[in-house]
């Protein structure tokens, strides 16, 4: 159970059977449209599927880790940017995997505080365990 003195936020979100929707309550009650991903039969494109929200959470996190510690830094970040790309894998029978490959452009800073950047950054990063980072 986290710690209620060291928690920064806290956010839910709920799935339900019926109209293809997410909630999420953490933030004023906002309900996205979700679909399956079109190689897994969706028929519609009026929706975010979970692989696209997974893909935009770890771009937005992992660019903001970046900022913070590139504020520490004193990292000229204009024009850094995060991509992030996310393949849905089957691996047999019910068997289904996430693989996120993630490209960093740091323009505005030099190797060798890149270098020290990206390696602060993951380390604060809270989802990279699951990540991998390419930088440019």
């Amino acid at each position: 159970m986290p710690s209620p003195d060291r928690t920064l936020y806290t956010t839910t979100a709920r799935s339900s059977h019926g109209p293809d929707q997410v909630r999420i309550d953490g933030s004023g009650h906002k309900t996205v449209p979700v679909v399956t991903p079109p190689a897994t039969g969706s028929r519609t494109a009026d929706g975010w599927s979970p692989e696209d929200l997974y893909a935009a959470a770890v771009a937005t996190c992992l660019h903001q880790a970046i900022t913070v510690v590139g504020g520490e830094l004193r990292a000229d970040l204009t024009g850094s940017e995060v991509s992030v790309q996310v393949d849905l894998e089957h691996s047999g029978n019910l068997r289904y995997g996430l693989t996120a490959r993630v490209s960093v452009d740091l323009p505005g800073v030099a190797d060798g505080t890149r270098t020290t950047l990206l390696e602060e950054a993951m380390r604060v990063f809270p989802l990279s365990a699951h990540v991998r980072v390419a930088s440019s």
